[in-house]
């Protein structure tokens, strides 16, 4: 979650008493700040989901490694664990397509913005009132960007980087002698003033031509390391627990904070002399992540909540090992606050930010203050997951060894090491 879905260039010029705006004009800056807003909410979701599943299937791994729970104990008996877990990312879950948030051209719509009286008989006479500036220049810009997709004259990627996708951001072309042809194949083009389509020429090809998409993180695996307890038995039944303190996790995942609590139930034991030990388990678990990302340190805040709902076999071999096995059931639920500012490129575009080549510098009021509003979006993310478990568990009291693998839509291997006292 490196960057945020920001780095876009966006049109700014003023119709009617038309006079081209400063480069760093508020206006301006109100324009690219709507439009990278939308890229995030159109895209986000497609962006982040490969990392939400990708932690439902990290956090839900290493819950068990045998079944058998006794009905009755004289005495409290404990397992104390760390639990490692390791899943491959596949290359499906490291790209997706773009959504571009650019309009099909339609009258009404951009009587929304403007009303315009024309004169048939003599365009240069026809009459522009301006309703919503910001607007109507949010609407031309989207509706050149639709017009050069169709026509082939803007070419988008045809894959972007997820969040765990390549670290080779794409880029979008968009040339000065495409959007000028476009803009005067307008159907309403012909019939403005000339100093209007002058002031729409002109803003035109002072946009950049070239706009940077999102980059990932470039991962090809995920990790965790979890120490878990476990406290047994009542009724046949034992209580799991796990924790891990808000810590620095690395700098891609940042501050991370993790807890979980389960039960796991018998199913044997109602059963006499049953071929091999069969236990039901359900565990709700719960993460908290900060990390700021990218240059121009976005903030990300994410609290998850998860379930795991299992039912798993296990068959021991006399001073061997405990073969085991088990279907799960996994479901999570992401709500992020993502606080956001213009990418650290389009600020230098923009005048905003001072850079050497393609290095941006620091802010350094009051030339170079750099975007000072962020924007903030919510966003709620969810997946679920069923997958099949098969791994072997070698006692070596009072320690046991243990290793499995998880198939699913995400490929996992779990394993570590716990004693029993």
């Amino acid at each position: 979650m490196r960057k945020s879905l920001l780095s876009f260039a966006l049109l700014f010029f003023l119709f009617g008493t038309y006079q081209l705006l400063p480069k760093a004009d508020s206006t301006t800056l109100m324009i690219a700040r709507k439009f990278n807003r939308d890229i995030f909410d159109s895209n986000g979701v497609k962006y982040l989901q490969p990392m939400v599943q990708s932690i439902n299937a990290t956090s839900n791994s290493g819950f068990f490694n045998q079944a058998y729970v006794p009905s009755k104990v004289d005495k409290p008996y404990y397992r104390f664990g760390l639990h490692g877990m390791l899943g491959i990312v596949p290359d499906d879950l490291k790209t997706y397509k773009t959504i571009m948030p650019a309009k099909e051209f339609n009258l009404d719509e951009l009587q929304k913005y403007a009303h315009i009286e024309i004169n048939w008989q003599d365009p240069s006479k026809s009459k522009v009132t301006i309703l919503d500036t910001v607007g109507l220049i949010y609407y031309a810009f989207q509706t050149i960007i639709y017009d050069g997709m169709q026509k082939g004259r803007i070419k988008i990627p045809q894959t972007t980087p997820t969040v765990l996708g390549s670290k080779q951001a794409p880029r979008i072309l968009v040339p000065h002698s495409a959007t000028d042809s476009i803009i005067k194949e307008n159907p309403i083009y012909p019939f403005l003033p000339k100093n209007i389509q002058d002031s729409i020429l002109n803003a035109l090809n002072r946009l950049p031509e070239f706009f940077d998409l999102p980059q990932g993180l470039e991962m090809n695996t995920m990790y965790a390391l979890v120490p878990q307890f476990e406290i047994g038995s009542l009724w046949g039944t034992e209580l799991l627990l796990r924790f891990i303190p808000p810590v620095q996790w690395d700098v891609n995942i940042g501050e991370f904070a993790f807890w979980g609590i389960g039960l796991k139930h018998s199913i044997s034991q109602y059963f006499e002399d049953f071929p091999f030990d069969l236990a039901i388990q359900a565990v709700y678990q719960g993460t908290y992540l900060k990390n700021q990302i990218g240059m121009t340190k976005a903030d990300l805040k994410a609290n998850a909540t998860i379930w795991n709902f299992n039912l798993h076999a296990s068959k021991h071999f006399e001073n061997l090992f405990d073969v085991y096995t088990g279907f799960s059931s996994e479901f999570i639920n992401i709500e992020s606050d993502y606080i956001y500012t213009l990418s650290a490129q389009m600020q230098c575009d923009l005048g905003i930010l001072q850079c050497e080549g393609n290095q941006a510098l620091p802010p350094n009021p009051p030339e170079y203050p750099g975007d000072t509003q962020p924007q903030k979006t919510h966003i709620s993310l969810s997946d679920s997951n069923f997958k099949w478990i098969l791994g072997i568990s070698v006692p070596i009291e009072p320690v046991a060894l243990f290793l499995d693998m998880s198939i699913s839509k995400f490929f996992m291997l779990s394993g570590g090491i716990e004693i029993r006292f």
